[in-house]
């Protein structure tokens, strides 16, 4: 991986936190309430154990002991009712905001210069708002929501003791050194750690992703044994990262437990010498070891919590840097003049020390026109579709769409320019909802019509259809399907990459393609030479660079020009 995206540090990761939860702030309040309340009625229960063991050993009555179950009993309902309320709508409130920040991450990604993500390896972009948006739902539904209750309760019982007998509070203050020495090691290993992980992780994904984009590429040049060994090294860098982290975490909770240990001999040993003095009934001392014993779990769920809020903590600052960074891309819709596109002196390299995939481009296509680009695999033509549409911007010269700059470029608010390839996706959902991508108010007929006009057969009954469904989906459609989405979106310009590739020589996708740019600018990067003789211009591309351009006939009278002798060779194919 050559580039890295952004990571925020603490405090970007902080000021995000408080922009998300600060429209949340009185619900925010509640939720404390409810949860202080709850771990306030959960303290009365050590004591009135410590009732019951007293009535027993002084030989009371029943009725004390049943008083005190009853005590007992409500105060466990209505504790777990409160504390159940509040541990309900923190989770509400905090996967609200994550809710946004997950569309804010989305967006950031959508928008961002596609050069720039794809330096940093497209598994980075698509872990941040994946594996790292995952790791933060985690931490929100389940570890935040334990720690503070744990916290609250802590810090409660701890007051309760203190009340009960100030002695036996002190008794367990030697196991928090121990404590927050074993947290303070855990955190200083594991930190560098989490953050290790997501990079190599990300590198991992890429190197799978790769693989399997090109295994047409790699089964060709036998290089199965090569890219399985890069698989197989990025993955074991995981494992022994999490090796690793696996290691620190056990460590930690080995400290945790001689903190435990140390705790209740402390507070046994003083409750001996407090009921041999006098000073303490034995109810007394054991209400104050089930104190204790009640803050083992909260205490292990509050440092314990540590290691989970660590990963998400590595995942959130991926998310904000990816949320605050500043990769390109469209950064405000400016409205265009008419919708001829203009290219002057344009170069454009994809990375640092990379070959030049354009080299000082002119090109002038009216408004109305439709222009064919044409040459070799590898010269420069899809790269220049992608400047005209603008997915990346130049690394010099300009690209002008309409006299706007083409990354800008917005016709009555809406991106001017709309690209269709032949790697098109088809997503999840009916044909309808595939279509709506174009035009999401748009009603069952303006579909129908869209769908009719490239040559989508019975169209009305397949817009409800899945098309996931085998019956449905095949590449053509698909294909089909992201030309009607031109029409639905009705762009001034059009740029089409190779957009009949699946007609499958039917040429049926050639004529949906005539009826998509008709009224309209189009930049057609040519799949076939025959789409390039009604052209009002044909741009002959070698090598990155623009050797010729004109009318097909024109350009086909120069017997030594690049284009007539393509054409030759393919009329005599």
């Amino acid at each position: 991986m050559s580039a890295v995206l952004p990571v925020a540090g603490p405090r970007e990761v902080g000021s995000a936190a408080v922009r998300l939860l600060s429209p949340q702030r009185k619900a925010l309040a509640a939720t404390a309430l409810l949860l202080v309340a709850g771990s306030a009625a959960a303290l009365a229960v050590p004591p009135l154990l410590g009732v019951v063991v007293d009535a027993v050993a002084d030989g009371h009555g029943l009725a004390r002991v049943w008083w005190a179950c009853a005590g007992l009993l409500l105060s466990g309902v209505v504790a777990a009712a409160l504390s159940w309320s509040g541990g309900l709508m923190l989770i509400r409130c905090l996967q609200r905001s994550l809710a946004e920040f997950r569309e804010e991450a989305f967006a950031r990604a959508v928008v961002s210069d596609l050069g720039s993500l794809e330096a940093a390896g497209s598994s980075d972009a698509v872990s941040r708002v994946t594996t790292d948006v995952e790791s933060v739902t985690e931490a929100v539904t389940g570890v935040v929501p334990r720690m503070l209750g744990a916290a609250l309760t802590i810090g409660l019982t701890g007051v309760g003791l203190v009340a009960l007998d100030p002695w036996l509070a002190l008794a367990a203050l030697p196991a928090i050194p121990v404590q927050l020495l074993a947290t303070w090691i855990f955190l200083r290993r594991s930190r560098p750690l989490y953050t290790r992980l997501r990079v190599e992780e990300a590198v991992q994904g890429q190197s799978i992703i790769e693989s399997v984009r090109g295994v047409e590429t790699v089964r060709a040049h036998r290089l199965q044994d090569g890219r399985l060994a890069g698989v197989a090294a990025a993955s074991h860098a995981t494992i022994e990262t999490q090796c690793d982290a696996s290691r620190a975490r056990n460590r930690f909770n080995g400290g945790l437990n001689i903190a435990e240990y140390i705790t209740l001999a402390g507070v046994l040993a003083v409750g001996f010498h407090q009921v041999s003095a006098g000073a303490l009934t034995i109810g007394a001392v054991t209400a104050g070891a089930l104190f204790i014993h009640r803050l083992f779990g909260p205490v292990g769920g509050l440092l314990g919590g540590v290691d989970e809020l660590q990963r998400a903590l590595a995942g959130l600052e991926r998310i904000v840097g990816l949320v605050d960074s500043d990769l390109g891309g469209r950064s405000g819709g400016q409205e265009i003049n008419d919708s001829s596109v203009s290219l002057k002196g344009v170069s454009f390299t994809y990375r640092a020390g990379a070959h030049t995939a354009v080299s000082d481009v002119d090109m002038v296509v009216p408004s109305g026109a439709t222009a064919v680009l044409v040459g070799a695999s590898g010269s420069g033509k899809s790269t220049t579709a992608r400047l005209i549409a603008g997915l990346a911007e130049p690394s010099s010269g300009v690209v002008q769409v309409g006299g706007v700059p083409a990354d800008r470029a917005t016709s009555n608010g809406r991106p001017a320019v709309l690209l269709v390839t032949q790697e098109t996706h088809a997503f999840t959902g009916t044909v309808a909802d595939n279509l709506r991508l174009a035009a999401p108010g748009a009603q069952d007929d303006h579909l129908v019509a869209a769908a009719e006009a490239v040559g989508v057969e019975h169209a009305s009954e397949v817009l409800d259809q899945q098309l996931s469904d085998a019956a449905v989906t095949d590449d053509a459609l698909v294909q089909r399907l992201a030309l009607a989405r031109v029409l639905l979106a009705d762009p001034p310009v059009v740029v089409l990459d190779e957009a009949t590739a699946q007609d499958g020589g039917t040429g049926l996708l050639d004529a949906a393609l005539a009826r998509v740019t008709a009224g309209r600018t189009a930049i057609v990067v040519a799949h076939r030479l025959s789409q390039a003789v009604d052209a009002d211009v044909v741009a002959v591309f070698d090598e990155g660079r623009l050797t010729e351009s004109g009318t097909a006939d024109e350009l086909r009278q120069r017997d030594a020009g690049a284009f007539a002798q393509l054409w030759k060779a393919w009329s005599r194919v």
